[in-house]
């Protein structure tokens, strides 16, 4: 049998997965389309925050208080 051909968005979640990260922060667009395909089911926590720089800081944080990597799905922004 032959396993199922994976998305990219679906491969990249598994890398971060392999390293640790539970917890992901960012803002769904044109840019992260893939990765939040593969996030949907993957049992990662994501947060949406209100701007690019918010999900910068908030990964920033997040790996500073837990000691897991942070992690931020961002967009170009305007």
């Amino acid at each position: 049998m032959t396993d199922p051909v994976k998305t990219i968005g679906e491969a990249l979640v598994d890398g971060l997965k392999a390293r640790d990260v539970t917890c992901v922060f960012g803002i769904p667009g044109v840019h992260t389309v893939e990765l939040y395909r593969g996030l949907a089911a993957s049992g990662l926590r994501h947060v949406t925050p209100r701007h690019e720089q918010g999900a910068g800081f908030m990964a920033d944080g997040y790996a500073r208080v837990s000691g897991k990597p942070g992690v931020a799905f961002v967009i170009t922004g305007p």
